[in-house]
């Protein structure tokens, strides 16, 4: 089994969706930076990406997650009800 090396822009990525989605209002590049202990202009370099794939929201100067993650959620809710349905139809025709 091979292992794979991480990718440290990700892993950053990751971090940054997890602090703002632990706020209970939207928060300030600066904030983010000094809460992951990260340069302001890569926090911000990030935050531009994100905005710009709708996985952030940019509220006045401050930012929030976006409703595109709420997208993902929603296609991973329909995939599992999907595979619900289909396993129970499986079943009652094994009880028949």
């Amino acid at each position: 089994m091979s292992t794979y090396r991480r990718i440290g822009a990700v892993e950053l990525t990751v971090r940054i969706l997890k602090m703002l989605a632990e706020q209970k209002t939207p928060v300030s590049g600066k904030e983010v930076s000094r809460s992951l202990d990260e340069s302001h202009g890569t926090i911000m370099c990030h935050l531009a990406t994100l905005e710009d794939a709708g996985f952030v929201r940019k509220v006045g100067e401050h930012y929030e997650l976006g409703m595109e993650l709420a997208l993902f959620w929603a296609r991973k809710k329909s995939q599992i009800g999907s595979t619900i349905a289909s396993m129970t139809d499986e079943l009652k025709q094994l009880e028949d």
